[in-house]
C-alpha cells in the first residue's frame, strides 16, 4: 500500500476552518470531490478523504449538530444508527473487512460536526494494526488512492447500498 502525508498543521487548518460536513452538504466542500456513497433528507456517508482504510466511510447528520446526546431527538439517533448499519454492511462487503470499526469522534475545537466513522480491517491485518490503529492517521499519513480507485470502491458500496 502506498501512503502519502498531510502535514498537521495543514489537516489542523482544514479541521479547524469552516464546518467540513456543512461544506459538503451545501456543495462547496473544503477537500474537492467528497465521494459521497448515501444521501437522504436526514444524512450523508462519503468516503473519507484522508483514509488509512479502503472504503473508510464517514457518516454524518445533514443538520449540524456536535452532541447526539443533546441535539438529536431520540428517533433522529436511530435513524441514524440505522443508516451507520447498512453502511457498515456494504462497506464490510465492499472490502472484505475482517471486523468493522464503529466511533464518533471529533471535538468542538476540531471536526466539531457530529460524524461516524465507518472504518473495515482487512484480511490479514496484524493485531497490532487492528482496533484503533486501524483509523489513526500516524504521522499525518494517509492511504493514497487514485481518483479511479475511490470512484470504484464508492460505486460499489453504493452499488450495495442499492443507492445507483
Amino acid at each position: 500500500m502506498r501512503y502519502q502525508s498531510l502535514p498537521p498543521e495543514e489537516y489542523d487548518k482544514i479541521a479547524r476552518s469552516d464546518c467540513f460536513v456543512c461544506r459538503i452538504v451545501a456543495g462547496n466542500p473544503l477537500v474537492a470531490n467528497p465521494h459521497i456513497i448515501y444521501e437522504d433528507e436526514q444524512i450523508i456517508a462519503f468516503l473519507n478523504q484522508f483514509p488509512t482504510q479502503e472504503g473508510y466511510t464517514i457518516v454524518c447528520p445533514k443538520k449540524h449538530v456536535e452532541r447526539f446526546e443533546s441535539e438529536l431527538t431520540e428517533a433522529e439517533w436511530v435513524y441514524l444508527q440505522k443508516v451507520v448499519q447498512r453502511i457498515a454492511q456494504a462497506v464490510s462487503e465492499t472490502t472484505q473487512a475482517i471486523r468493522m470499526y464503529i466511533a464518533s469522534l471529533g471535538s468542538p475545537e476540531r471536526n466539531a460536526h457530529l460524524h461516524i466513522h465507518v472504518c473495515p480491517c482487512p484480511p490479514d491485518t496484524p493485531f497490532r494494526e487492528q482496533q484503533f490503529a486501524a483509523m489513526e492517521n500516524k504521522d499525518g499519513k494517509y492511504l493514497h488512492l487514485s481518483e479511479e480507485r475511490m470512484q470504484e470502491i464508492a460505486l460499489e458500496i453504493r452499488r450495495r447500498l442499492k443507492m445507483d
